[in-house]
């Protein structure tokens, strides 16, 4: 059951990923950091090199915050004009 559980948010989390990166929204890539948690929590406890996929959160992450700044300054131009 567990597993089950696991699957689907690391399979909702690359939905909406991949729907992040299409619309370059920010709320998206953040959403698919925070359903990959608890893959990577689960993941933390391996001893062999699964280790290093706790990680992979900060992926969509870093992006959020990319895409967060990239609409932050064309919000700031669009009221300047």
């Amino acid at each position: 059951m567990i597993t089950a559980l696991l699957w689907l948010s690391f399979a909702l989390s690359l939905i909406s990923l991949i729907a992040g990166i299409m619309n370059q929204s920010w709320k998206l890539a953040f959403f698919s950091s925070i359903l990959l948690l608890p893959l990577a929590f689960y993941l933390s406890g391996a001893e062999n090199g699964l280790r290093y996929l706790m990680f992979l959160p900060a992926v969509p992450f870093i992006l959020a915050i990319i895409y967060f700044f990239q609409t932050g300054q064309k919000g700031q131009k669009q009221k300047g004009n």
